[in-house]
């Protein structure tokens, strides 16, 4: 929950501000509370976590992006969580008609967040829940991590890091003085074979790279490759030259020239995109947009730039009852109405047309014959 408000605390006789340290050491008025769920599931106030005096330059301090993950950390303690790139941070502003997720590790990211929540005014800041969610989407993948606590937090690359890990061990009672001494004597191979033999069962996969094999091959030049006949002359030249290549293909190439093929914004396949976004230069597959924007589905074209090229998710769309109605009304008057012009336009029902029949000729007297 983001707080507009600066908290105060009541000292007997007066309220003082409460305030927050920064990365640097000086105080602050400037911080919030998120109140974060955790888990894909409706969140509940007996389950959900604060996260209390959240800085925005403590966010931007630290450029790795381990700020939040740290201080999640802190708050699901007993329990573990994966990696900072396992997770979204979802939220949902009041009035708002989408989800926004956020990606932990992402700097600009959070502190774009953090932002938008200073804008909440303080009537409605209680009603934003954080979500912490997988960024699978899957409701069965787990939240937190059941493996135990990792106890080697960066890696092993180098000397310095093997003998300042193994220093930390000896100061822990984990490691002898006495292996300590003879490590100092190792090469480097032998070395990252000792270190590799102290890491913990569990963290083995993650530290593999210590006993990894290197490829010592000795690489050959282009000359030797194509004295190998390994490479054709061509081959040669194309590598020698790389622009004398791009020269040759453009010179080689008829109309139509090809289409070139990127890379999938939705299902990140390489070289099979070719329809492009309407907002940005994002392309996306045929069967793609199938699958998401034919057939069955009914969503417009125009949310494919929010739901795949921001990775904001899909827009909740509220019904309008009213617009509804009004639709369902002016479809009955036209209807109404086309069945009025079709009875005027159809021609009148014919009709039995009666015909008196001829009266007799009248019989005339010989006297009026006569008289005539």
């Amino acid at each position: 929950m983001a707080h507009l408000v600066k908290k105060k605390r009541y000292l007997g006789c007066l309220w003082e501000l409460e305030t927050v340290t920064l990365p640097g050491g000086a105080p602050t008025t400037d911080f919030q509370h998120w109140r974060i769920s955790f888990g894909m599931q409706k969140p509940r106030s007996s389950k959900t976590k604060v996260l209390r005096g959240i800085t925005k330059e403590a966010i931007e301090a630290d450029r790795s992006g381990g700020y939040l993950h740290k201080r999640l950390l802190q708050a699901c303690a007993p329990q573990n969580l994966y990696g900072q790139d396992y997770y979204f941070l979802e939220y949902r502003m009041p009035e708002a008609p989408f989800t926004v997720r956020v990606k932990i590790d992402r700097v600009d990211q959070v502190a774009r967040a953090y932002d938008e929540f200073k804008t909440i005014p303080a009537k409605i800041q209680r009603r934003l829940m954080l979500k912490l969610i997988p960024r699978s989407l899957n409701p069965e993948d787990p939240i937190y991590d059941s493996r135990p606590a990792k106890t080697i937090k960066t890696q092993l690359k180098n000397r310095a890091a093997i003998t300042r890990h193994l220093v930390d061990l000896y100061l822990d009672g984990k490691y002898k003085l006495k292996d300590l001494g003879k490590c100092m004597d190792l090469t480097g191979s032998e070395l990252r074979r000792e270190a590799y033999q102290v890491v913990p069962v569990h963290e083995r996969p993650d530290h593999e790279y210590l006993v990894a094999k290197r490829d010592r091959s000795k690489k050959r030049s282009l000359e030797e490759r194509y004295m190998r006949d390994e490479i054709t002359l061509t081959e040669y030249n194309d590598m020698k030259d790389p622009d004398r290549r791009e020269r040759r293909l453009a010179a080689e190439a008829t109309y139509p020239l090809p289409e070139p093929l990127y890379t999938c914004v939705i299902c990140g396949k390489d070289e099979c995109a070719q329809i492009p976004c309407m907002e940005c230069n994002n392309r996306a597959c045929k069967d793609c947009m199938y699958e998401k924007f034919h057939g069955e589905v009914d969503r417009p074209y125009v949310l494919m730039h929010h739901i795949y090229c921001l990775k904001l998710g899909e827009p909740i769309l509220h019904e309008n009852k009213f617009a509804k109605k009004r639709a369902e009304e002016k479809k009955r008057e036209k209807e109404e109405k086309l069945r009025a012009l079709k009875e005027a336009e159809s021609p009148a029902p014919a009709t039995e047309l009666v015909v008196a029949a001829p009266r007799p000729a009248r019989r005339r007297s010989l006297k009026a014959i006569t008289a005539a």
